[in-house]
């Protein structure tokens, strides 16, 4: 009897075993045949999506597979996410990629990047992998340090998922279940989640337009959606968000044909209708430039370049997410008047040091047939009388980190870094700590530290009627480089047809 239990055990096992074993393989099989399928189907949704630029079809191929492989991962480890920003745009207006999209984005709460931060360690491919930013529970992203040697060289999402043989990515931003300018919960509150908008503040929607999540097909890959996608997108962008996206082709440059961000449309009343004229960039900057006075023979033309190509830079970046601010001439000049000085011969702008590499990447892309973007080679090198020339290459300057340059005309727009550390004392330990000061050249080349919180948050503003962005005090920052006075005395004025030095 006991020897016939022992069988009928054994057997029992074995058949079971049989089973498990069977239903694994049926598991890992039917996977590998869905993971082959949307493969191939993905081959045939790139027919469908338009390219412009030499670069635009390998690109939208990386990015779909990179998106199929984050779908898997997800799936598998029970990841809770969803479709956002740019992303959500492209489903909504053609069901899929954007052509023109460099990444893509995704929402995740915030919360649950522990869980995240745990499956970073795995060894789940060879090309793919899960890189978390070790200060994600920090809120606010402007204190947040990068971690080049970790290879974290961003601190706006919580983490990415990289393609690590494409170089391309999908951005995992946070959303909170609270407002974290909030010091307190009203009760009986309607339940709200809070994100970043484009311009990095926060922005609050109804918890209902996200949740409950729903299964979505972008380019036929399986994804998570919002429960209300265009309440979302209206809520972040506008009603613009709900037409067809204007970026088109133009001479092999992705382009927006209408609806720029630069446009000014002139509204006028009637008792009947409402009429609406739309300025072309040509006619806006012929109605700025009437503010801006002349001395010299040259003048008119140099300051229709400039303001030309600070509104082709605003353009350039919101597109490609660069995070900047208007600095010394040229935030002298919106104290004063509001605008360009109109002796000036360059407009300037900063960036922060570690995001140069972003210029790095955009300067290697056919973005315009009108403008280039030069980078210093030796920009990581901080002190400029360490760094050289490199004229053969189009590198005729030290002090910028980059320049954004108009290629017939050469007028430029002066992109020089912001440092937050000081460079005089920095080592590898520093530079990963973000000090509550940022470090800059000051007009003789010296470094001057000053509070962070004189820059951050940004803020936009309207330089000759050119949306742009602005430090957080412009007016501590001039004061802090030039003096007081020049918060009201330009230092130069126009006597017998010329600029001369106003003492």
């Amino acid at each position: 009897m006991r020897y016939y239990q022992i069988f009928i055990a054994i057997t029992i096992g074995f058949i079971f075993g049989i089973v498990l074993t069977f239903n694994n393989y049926q598991t890992f099989s039917y996977s590998r045949i869905m993971l082959a399928y949307t493969r191939n189907s993905i081959e045939k949704v790139l027919v469908q999506i338009p390219t412009c630029t030499p670069d635009d079809g390998a690109r939208q191929s990386a990015l779909l597979h990179t998106l199929l492989q984050w779908s898997q991962f997800a799936q598998e480890h029970n990841i809770r996410y969803w479709i956002a920003y740019k992303t959500l745009l492209g489903y909504v207006q053609r069901d899929g990629l954007l052509p023109n999209a460099l990444d893509f984005d995704i929402l995740a709460m915030a919360q649950d990047t522990s869980r995240l931060a745990e499956l970073r360690t795995l060894n789940f491919s060879s090309d793919y992998e899960l890189k978390v930013h070790p200060q994600w529970f920090i809120v606010e992203k402007t204190r947040r340090s990068y971690f080049d040697e970790e290879g974290i060289d961003f601190v706006g999402p919580n983490a990415r998922f990289v393609n690590r043989k494409d170089h391309v990515h999908i951005n995992i931003w946070p959303m909170y279940d609270y407002h974290p300018n909030q010091t307190r919960i009203e009760k009986n509150s309607k339940p709200m989640l809070t994100e970043c908008d484009r311009n990095y503040k926060w922005k609050s929607s109804p918890k209902e337009w996200t949740f409950p999540l729903q299964k979505c097909l972008l380019s036929r890959i399986n994804v998570w959606c919002p429960a209300e996608p265009e309440k979302i997108g209206v809520h972040l962008y506008g009603q613009s968000f709900l037409i067809k996206s204007p970026i088109e082709c133009i001479n092999g440059t992705w382009k927006q044909s209408h609806e720029d961000i630069s446009t000014i449309e002139m509204t006028t009343m009637t008792h009947t209708q409402t009429t609406t004229t739309r300025l072309s960039d040509e006619e806006f900057i012929e109605k700025v430039l009437k503010s801006v006075p002349t001395c010299e023979s040259d003048d008119r033309d140099r300051q229709r370049y400039l303001l030309h190509g600070l509104q082709a830079w605003s353009q350039l970046a919101e597109k490609y997410n660069i995070q900047y601010w208007i600095s010394y001439g040229t935030l002298v000049g919106f104290t004063q008047r509001g605008g360009l000085l109109p002796h000036d011969l360059d407009t300037d702008i900063m960036i922060l040091f570690n995001d140069t590499r972003k210029l790095v990447e955009v300067s290697k892309l056919n973005f315009s047939s009108t403008y280039e973007i030069k980078v210093q080679p030796q920009w990581e090198i901080a002190e400029e009388t360490k760094r050289s020339y490199f004229r053969k290459d189009g590198i005729n300057f030290v002090a910028p980190n980059a320049r954004f340059i108009h290629l017939k005309t050469r007028y430029h727009v002066d992109i020089f870094p912001a440092y937050d550390f000081n460079p005089i004392h920095a080592n590898k330990s520093t530079e990963m700590k973000q000090s509550e000061n940022l470090t800059i050249y000051d007009i003789n080349y010296n470094w001057l530290s000053y509070p962070r919180s004189w820059t951050y948050p940004l803020k936009t503003c309207y330089f000759s009627e050119i949306k742009l962005l602005c430090p957080a005090e412009p007016k501590q920052l001039v004061a802090t480089i030039y003096g007081v006075s020049s918060l009201t005395k330009s230092d130069r004025k126009c006597a017998n047809g010329s600029w001369v030095r106003n003492p």
